[in-house]
């Protein structure tokens, strides 16, 4: 089972990466176009400069994939001074939680625009509940488990709600046919992002504690790396040369 839940989150990890170079491309396009049109929402991220930011953050997000986004959301004076891991952790969730607040008002103006459209409409449905999912089960890894010390409850947690936002946008995939919902879509996988670099943390936390100088990218089973008792032949035990370490 901790194998199944591996693979599909290194899945959509490979799912981010290859994705964020087009979501970029679609941002920049829709910056160039007239002021008349209605200019859709940015992801609430403050503009950052790295002569600025902690070098704790600047260290703690060398453990994501999406490094530069990962400090630019972190630039924000919300964030204490000489910030701990936890707190770094905390503040990179809270990203991905007011951005997904974001999106769940985009995808309610679909739903609420899809009068008449039976595909739309459901694909607006699954999608609001699938980021009511998230937003529950990020909840759950801020204000139960991660102030309980049960890093390995909260990396449970934000990895489903990361899987939750994925629902969501692959959901609305196949009734993509307005402009909103393309926007929604783009959104979509900037959250994801935000939620990815969150969950990227709490897995080195999980792995190495406050020692944010080993801290590094996720890395799964083809990187040679296993979950306990996930190994083939095992047993619940490593067998040799495999590393001790836990992956997304």
């Amino acid at each position: 089972m901790a194998s199944l839940f591996s693979f599909s989150l290194f899945s959509l990890f490979l799912f981010l990466s290859l994705s964020s170079s087009s979501t970029t491309t679609t941002l920049r396009t829709n910056q160039h176009r007239p002021t008349k049109q209605k200019q859709k929402p940015r992801p609430n991220v403050p503009p950052s400069s790295a002569s600025t930011t902690p070098p704790e953050i600047l260290q703690a997000c060398k453990a994501t994939r999406f490094p530069d986004t990962c400090v630019s959301s972190l630039s924000n004076p919300n964030v204490p001074q000489n910030p701990t891991p936890l707190q770094i952790i905390l503040s990179a969730i809270s990203v991905s939680n007011t951005n997904l607040k974001t999106a769940q008002s985009m995808v309610k103006s679909i739903l609420d625009s899809s009068k008449g459209n039976i595909n739309r409409t459901t694909a607006a449905k699954n999608c609001v509940e699938a980021l009511t999912n998230s937003q529950y089960r990020i909840t759950r890894s801020t204000d139960d488990a991660l102030p309980r010390g049960r890093v390995k409850d909260a990396r449970a947690w934000m990895g489903a709600a990361l899987l939750y936002q994925y629902d969501c946008s692959n959901a609305l995939k196949y009734a993509n046919d307005t402009s909103l919902t393309t926007q929604t879509m783009s959104f979509l996988d900037k959250l994801m992002t935000f939620s990815s670099n969150a969950l990227s943390m709490i897995v080195s936390y999980d792995a190495f504690g406050n020692e944010t100088k080993s801290w590094g990218p996720p890395k799964t089973e083809r990187d040679g790396v296993w979950e306990f008792g996930s190994a083939p032949g095992s047993g619940g035990d490593f067998g040799s040369g495999v590393q001790r370490r836990a992956p997304v």
